[in-house]
């Protein structure tokens, strides 16, 4: 990742306006109520502003906050310590702060069926937090989420890049929106506000992608300095071009001797107006503003040995050929009022 100022790793920065946006996560994200458990789980990566803050909100509002620590991972999508998992199992809500995030695997699983209501905020940190949370409207994305999931279902959609990306995929019978940017009653998985993921009709998508915003993992790549052009047939990866970043890209799938790596398992619109550009927070650039996010290999309900995502910049989507978007700009009358509410420039 990359730091704007010297300032940002010391504890002053932003510390208003962090504890605004850790209330507004109790209050208004997760909605905590008196007595409801909440267990925070966090790596040696975290960043423990923001972890401490979300405990100190939570319990201002009532909650019942558990914070557990344990090392860095090597790899996201790793199995946590026994402990860990038990923790998260036994509460009302689980908050994931760790960087190596444990989203699909067994243990977020078990949570998952133990009714457990899940909230991903891999790798956040107080610049992030203040951005994408404490300054935004989490109602007015809320809105914006709904309209755009109604105008994907059961739609044929088309994406294409001015950096040549052109691919063509059906959502018909496909459940689209897996996340939600707050609470439900059916106690739906939350991710950061400002993204509508659902996995397409596997083999109706063919095309070809050039990614040219994030690439992660693996870790040696995140913000690209180059592009990694894939082939896509029937929702599998058949082919990887580019220099340096396809190689190890490559590399790192071989690893993993896990066929699985090349299948899609989600597709993401970004639309968090804190996020005009990628920064190398996974968390954050999955969700920039007017991207696409495309995440290969493990996906809810389908184990695989990892899972990475890559994002394509400044996209145009249309839905049954009606444009949502144009160049990373919403076009579509209700998404760009939305946009406007949000004071998104340019719309």
């Amino acid at each position: 990742m990359r730091l704007a100022s010297v300032m940002e790793a010391r504890d002053e920065y932003l510390s208003f306006e962090m504890e605004r946006a850790a209330r507004k996560l109790a209050e208004e994200v997760l909605e905590i109520r008196p007595g409801m458990t909440v267990v925070i789980t966090a790596d040696t990566s975290s960043d423990a502003r923001v972890v401490w803050a979300s405990a100190r909100a939570i319990y201002a509002a009532g909650g019942v906050p558990s914070v557990m620590w344990y090392h860095t991972q090597p790899r996201p999508q790793m199995e946590p310590p026994a402990p860990v998992a038990a923790a998260v199992a036994a509460a009302e809500i689980w908050i994931e702060q760790a960087v190596a995030y444990t989203m699909y695997t067994e243990a977020w699983q078990a949570a998952l069926d133990a009714g457990v209501l899940y909230c991903e905020l891999g790798g956040m940190d107080v610049d992030g937090m203040v951005r994408c949370i404490g300054r935004q409207s989490i109602g007015l994305m809320a809105e914006m989420g709904d309209e755009i999931i109604r105008l994907l279902t059961d739609a044929e959609v088309e994406v294409t890049s001015e950096a040549g990306s052109s691919i063509v995929f059906s959502n018909r019978g496909c459940k689209v929106g897996e996340f939600k940017m707050k609470t439900t009653p059916e106690k739906t998985p939350i991710m950061l506000a400002g993204q509508v993921s659902w996995s397409p009709v596997e083999d109706s998508m063919k095309g070809h992608l050039v990614a040219d915003g994030i690439l992660y993992p693996p870790s040696e790549v995140g913000i690209m300095n180059e592009t990694v052009r894939f082939e896509i047939a029937k929702g599998r990866i058949v082919d990887i071009a580019g220099a340096r970043e396809a190689l190890v890209l490559k590399k790192w799938i071989d690893q993993l001797a896990d066929d699985t790596m090349y299948r899609i398992a989600h597709v993401s619109m970004g639309f968090n107006p804190g996020i005009p550009v990628p920064t190398g927070r996974v968390v954050e650039d999955e969700r920039a503003f007017g991207d696409i996010d495309f995440g290969f290999g493990a996906w809810v309900g389908r184990p695989a040995a990892g899972h990475f995502d890559f994002t394509c910049r400044q996209v145009t989507i249309k839905a049954n050929g009606v444009p949502l978007q144009e160049n990373g700009r919403y076009t579509h009358p209700v998404l760009a009022r939305l946009c406007q509410a949000m004071g998104v420039p340019h719309h």
